[in-house]
């Protein structure tokens, strides 16, 4: 699965330097550190999440728009996934 996350500047040096230091991808830190916090919250009674689904995913599934786009390089901007989605919905189905 590929997810893209905004980073502070800082954060993301961070994590850059790291990164490189330690020689590993900034993929096996990111997975490594969210896996921990879900570990971690799991014994705190924190809740990750109701398991409800959103109005604006069933939605978006219903369009068709949930998992119709593969990954091609580009970094999904909200400029890139407009794009993307004007396309999808402009097709004919």
């Amino acid at each position: 699965m590929t997810l893209t996350v905004r980073l502070p500047e800082p954060l993301e040096d961070a994590l850059e330097k790291y990164s490189a230091s330690h020689g590993v991808t900034k993929s096996h830190v990111v997975q490594e550190a969210l896996a921990a916090y879900i570990v971690s919250s799991a014994g705190t009674g924190k809740k990750l999440g109701d398991g409800k689904v959103s109005d604006t995913y069933r939605a978006l599934k219903k369009a068709g728009l949930i998992g119709c786009f593969s990954g091609d390089g580009v970094s999904a901007t909200k400029d890139v996934v407009r794009r993307k989605i004007l396309e999808r919905l402009k097709r004919p189905r």
